[in-house]
């Protein structure tokens, strides 16, 4: 190695030798926590302690996740020895548009369901419980939390991303990397991944390159995987386009070079996503969901106007402009999650040879879905509308007479369609077949995972990039951000009050100086 690239290397060298370290050391732990818990009830009881959740009816996220502890305690406990039912699942993203209809359409059939959670008390979960859902408290930003919430576990459904506070590198690219790396020790028989339309032909955008990285990964793994990517949902609207047209307000649209989304209704992809848990022959497809029509910004505010009766106040937003705003958010550190989402300002301006199309018939003809069966945006605009104006006109909404039994049954007919199929499925050539797995085996996995990730979060607390004192990286962007804040504050004072800069410093030095 020459001289000039020694500190990298050795740095290289350094890393790895301290992750093989502290895998051997989890390796040993988790053998001496087995020792522990094959001479000791308590002991396993204690360990399992750390995957908090089960089927409490509480108020708060945090009254719920203590209640449920116990209860999923003795739900882990109660499977040693046996092996993985086919009828668990965990899902990712329950909480979201898509993760919380998928969950409803999981328990309706019978499945036993658990979800991961973020317990923060702006993200309620307590509906799921009432669903009959168990709560696992993890997320993708704390890998130790990951392997024990899937002990147990035969199917997972991940319907998770980024939320705007968040990192898409930390958390759809490493949480999900581990996420799944976890998934494949611990031999998880199903992985169904919710992924984007076109995320190939889009690499410049981030969030789209990174599903389709972890496409990729996932088609390198030996996970019985199946892709869904999909296009736009129509619940946004209802606030983008709906309510604000209604309310008088501005609504966005766009200069025509928009080539138009096939939306689809969150429930519609919710079977979706049930049928490719369940059907063998999906295993290793990649598959695009979409609605049963294309429809551009314009498009909708013409129907929207249409149904409300009022005339819709427009911004035109160019893409050129969007590119603006763009580039001159990339130039700054704090802005440039901001630059990053506007990368999705690629996808109005198309590309050549990508179509723009509704989803295929042999899509639907693979998940046992009739086309027919799927919700069009205009009845449900429409519907959106009607209940709007009956709760205007009469003070509040109440269903007509047959009108909930009639949405139930035509729920369950769905349901039945996607879970009771008759359509012939077998296991494609050259796709691994599905085996038995003991949950002991993926408590102990589960343990040597969660240890090394520990051992990793410790190690990496003492590198000098967390390190908040001294020259350090850290210190550097704190002291240089809170320099330029006080700068601009005192700017912004000076032409508030007409007393220069200096003279301030100058004021505030006196107030603490003794009189002379």
């Amino acid at each position: 190695v020459s001289a000039g690239s020694a500190g990298p290397a050795a740095a290289g060298m350094s890393s790895a030798v301290v992750a093989a370290g502290a895998m051997g050391t989890a390796v040993c732990l988790a053998a001496k926590r087995r020792g522990a818990a094959s001479t000791s009830t308590k002991a396993r009881g204690g360990d399992l302690g750390r995957l908090p959740s089960g089927r409490a009816g509480a108020a708060t996220p945090r009254r719920n996740t203590a209640q449920m502890q116990e209860e999923q305690i003795e739900e882990v406990r109660g499977m040693a020895g046996s092996i993985v039912k086919k009828t668990t699942v965990l899902v990712l993203g329950s909480t979201g548009t898509v993760g919380r209809q998928v969950v409803r359409q999981m328990l309706n059939a019978g499945y036993s369901v658990r979800c991961l959670i973020r317990n923060k008390a702006d993200r309620p979960f307590s509906f799921l419980v009432d669903w009959g859902a168990s709560c696992v408290d993890g997320s993708l930003n704390r890998l130790e939390s990951l392997p024990t919430s899937l002990i147990g576990v035969h199917t997972v459904i991940d319907c998770s991303t980024a939320g705007p506070e968040e990192s898409v590198y930390d958390t759809d690219w490493e949480g999900k990397k581990f996420f799944i790396q976890c998934c494949e020790k611990m031999e998880i028989q199903r992985y169904i991944f919710m992924s984007i339309k076109d995320c190939d032909k889009f690499q410049e955008v981030p969030l789209m390159k990174i599903k389709y990285c972890t496409e990729k990964l996932l088609g390198n793994s030996s996970l019985r995987y199946t892709v869904l990517r999909a296009t736009g949902f129509m619940q946004p609207l209802i606030s983008e386009y709906a309510l604000s047209i209604l309310d008088d307000q501005k609504v966005w649209g766009d200069d025509g070079s928009n080539p138009g989304i096939a939306y689809m209704d969150s429930q519609d992809c919710a079977r979706f996503i049930a049928a490719a848990a369940t059907k063998e022959r999906l295993v290793g497809k990649t598959i695009t969901l979409g609605g049963p029509k294309v429809w551009t910004s314009n498009e909708i505010i013409s129907m929207c106007e249409k149904f409300s009766g009022r005339k819709a106040d427009i911004n035109i937003v160019s893409n050129q402009l969007l590119e603006a705003t763009k580039f001159v958010a990339g130039g700054f550190e704090w802005t440039r999650d901001v630059a990053e989402r506007l990368q999705f300002a690629a996808l109005n301006q198309g590309k050549p040879g990508i179509e723009v199309a509704v989803m295929s018939q042999e899509a639907y003809e693979l998940l046992g879905v009739d086309p027919t069966n799927t919700r069009k945006l205009e009845d449900y605009v429409g519907e959106f509308y009607r209940r709007v104006f009956k709760k205007l006109t009469k003070g509040s909404y109440e269903p007509e007479a047959g009108e909930v039994e009639k949405e139930q049954d035509e729920m369950d007919r769905k349901a039945k369609e996607v879970f009771e199929g008759n359509t012939k499925d077998e296991l494609s050539p050259g796709q691994p077949a599905e085996k038995d797995v003991l949950v002991d085996d993926q408590r102990e996995m589960a343990e040597i995972l969660q240890d090394f990730q520990e051992l990793k979060a410790i190690a990496r607390s003492n590198e000098a990039v967390n390190k908040w004192f001294g020259l350090v990286p850290i210190a550097e962007v704190i002291n240089g951000r809170s320099a330029m804040m006080g700068f601009s504050l005192g700017l912004f004072t000076e032409w508030a009050t007409g007393i220069s800069v200096a003279k301030q410093v100058d004021q505030l030095i006196a107030i603490f100086q003794t009189p002379s």
